[in-house]
């Protein structure tokens, strides 16, 4: 995935001229998974003239004890390179430049150091190798760097702010700087960081920098130049962490609440009831009401903006939470011209136990998906269904399994965890048996669907076989439950939980491989897509051919789930319509108002033929 920051691991001298803890540096830059490092090097026999002064004395004698020779640093750039890493070096002169002129290949990137960033020459040596140029400007104020800079393309050049102490603390950043050299013209700006505190890169992120140098040593607290302003692996680690997820954490300037937010609205929030019964065609007021959590209906704010002074369209009994349906006629959406529609194209919409009859009775596409929860598929309420085996008949259902085995613990029949992976078992045992109940009645097949999102192996083909295994094995049979496609954060406990199963392009090659069926997730595929920096379009294309089943609904960004069909990046469904798989249409409380985002949906549908 592409980075908006990227980090660069700054070797310097913290290696002290050991190839060994060179290497061990570079291992840990990769592991902290920033974009590359960064070597230093002078010609330590020409560089100095004169080392009389005691400050030049001890600098000397820093940077000749730790130098790496030429054959060294090639080695150790062999080696970055050989991970993946982006290699960089810097140069003070043009003469230490022609040093390395013959082995520039090693190199993606040269860097200008601080002391040198008017040595306009040296720079543009090193802007004609064609390789990236870095350079930083500590020490310098705005009109040298204007001056020296007035006749140089400036779209050649990443410029970095920097504040020359070794450690700078805290108040001499001056990180407003970095607008003024934008204002200078310079495009592309980092931030190259001797802060004590490496926490200040993330303040310099957020102003538009698009690069971050910083540090990497053993021991900040080491005998070295340069350890005290540097970071260790354990805040590089940190600090790659937020930076790498930058772009993700600054969203875009369009705020859509995510599914999280809206189940914690739900579940925190308050909305309407009836205090008593309510005749149509009367105005309600709040005194008629009475306010209670769940949020099952309009809030106390979407009355007042938007209904207080309508009238309402039904009858409503005491108890009852006012619905944006009190006050609209719904009944001409919900055709029966596009409920035809929908049977045709095995068009299926989500039931709960305590709703089936209702979309029976109002809503009946003929195709439905049961939504279990844990406690429902405990309970002995899932086989009291359904005294009239008739009503199933011809019917096409498919079952969604619960995400959760109790309140704190994801569904994982697999687990290490043996309480854990029994549990899981029960449940997905009871669901089998429900769903033959449901063959037996219907007289079809019933697909069963689940969120395999836990994963124990840091190889994830590891962990696609360790659940394929399973459900080929224990589970009712090859095909007889199918794995959905995966969001890469989740809405657990009304959090956000990273998934590492079923949603990386590693992933999609594991199913071109070995051929499995999935449920196709479209929503899930657009924000797995998103956070890989994909287009979700090619993964609906390699992965279409491998769905026995679809969810329906739109997504955006990498967290935006669950949308309204047209609201967020997928503007057409008529492809999928094709496909003589169920089609679940998954809008996120699209059950709440008599159902009234499903039959939006459908409109959205039938209107796209």
């Amino acid at each position: 995935m592409d980075q908006l920051v990227k980090i660069i691991a700054e070797l310097g001298i913290n290696h002290k001229g050991d190839y060994s803890i060179a290497k061990d540096l570079i291992v840990d830059a990769k592991k902290s998974q920033c974009w590359g490092i960064k070597f230093q090097y002078r010609n330590i026999e020409t560089f100095y003239k004169n080392v009389q002064e005691i400050g030049d004395e001890i600098l000397f004698q820093e940077i000749n004890n730790t130098k790496l020779p030429i054959e060294e640093l090639l080695s150790l750039s062999d080696f970055a390179r050989g991970l993946g890493l982006k290699v960089g070096i810097s140069f003070n002169r043009i003469e230490d430049f022609k040093d390395l002129s013959e082995h520039i290949n090693y190199f993606d990137f040269f860097k200008v150091p601080s002391a040198e960033a008017t040595n306009i020459p040296l720079v543009e040596v090193l802007v004609s190798t064609g390789k990236s140029v870095m350079v930083s400007s500590g020490g310098h104020d705005s009109e040298q760097i204007k001056k020296a800079y007035k006749k140089i393309n400036k779209d050649d050049i990443t410029i970095f702010h920097c504040v020359a102490n070794y450690p700078a603390k805290l108040g001499s950043q001056n990180l407003l700087f970095i607008n003024e050299l934008r204002d200078i013209g310079f495009k592309s700006i980092g931030y190259s960081s001797h802060d004590e505190d490496y926490e200040v890169c993330f303040l310099a992120a957020s102003l538009g920098v698009t690069w971050i140098e910083r540090h990497l040593t053993k021991d900040m607290n080491g005998e070295g130049l340069d350890d005290s302003s540097s970071s260790e692996i354990e805040d590089f680690f940190r600090l790659s962490k937020i930076l790498n997820n930058f772009e993700l954490i600054m969203g875009v300037k369009t705020r859509i609440p995510n599914q999280g937010e809206k189940l914690n609205m739900q579940n925190l929030g308050t909305s309407l009831y009836a205090k008593r019964d309510l005749v149509s065609g009367s105005c309600i007021e709040l005194n008629d009401l009475v306010i209670q959590a769940p949020r099952k209906g309009i809030s106390v704010g979407d009355f007042l903006n938007n209904y207080k002074d309508k009238k309402i369209n039904r009858d409503i009994l005491q108890g009852r939470s006012i619905q944006a349906s009190d006050y609209e006629n719904h009944k001409e959406l919900a055709s029966t011209e596009i409920l035809d529609f929908a049977s045709r194209n095995k068009i299926a919409l989500p039931i709960r136990l305590y709703d089936y009859k209702y979309y029976f009775d109002n809503l009946n596409t003929n195709y439905f998906e049961f939504h279990l929860s844990y406690g429902e598929v405990l309970s002995n309420e899932l086989f009291e269904l359904f005294k009239v085996d008739s009503v199933l008949i011809g019917k096409g259902f498919s079952i969604h399994l619960p995400d959760y085995i109790h309140s704190n613990r994801i569904i994982d029949p697999t687990s290490d965890d043996g309480e854990v992976k029994k549990e899981s078992r029960d449940i997905i045992s009871r669901v089998l048996n429900f769903s033959k109940r449901l063959e037996d009645a219907s007289g079809n097949p019933v697909t069963i669907v689940g969120s395999f999102s836990k994963s124990i192996s840091s190889n994830r083909r590891d962990n696609l076989d360790r659940i394929f295994n399973y459900l080929d094995s224990n589970a009712g049979g090859l095909g007889k439950i199918l794995p959905q496609w995966l969001p890469v954060y989740a809405w657990y406990f009304g959090g956000s939980a990273r998934l590492d199963i079923f949603n990386s392009p590693e992933d999609i090659l594991y199913i071109e491989e070995y051929k499995r069926g999935i449920c196709l997730d479209l929503c899930h595929i657009i924000l797995s897509a998103n956070f890989y920096k994909e287009d979700p379009f090619v993964w609906f294309d390699r992965l279409e051919k491998y769905s026995k089943h679809i969810h329906i609904a739109d997504g955006v960004g990498v967290d935006g789930e669950g949308l309204q069909l047209g609201d967020g990046q997928l503007k057409s469904y008529k492809r999928f319509l094709d496909n003589d798989s169920m089609k679940v249409l998954e809008i996120w409380q699209g059950h709440h108002d008599y159902g009234s985002g499903f039959i939006k949906a459908l409109r959205y549908l039938y209107n796209e033929k």
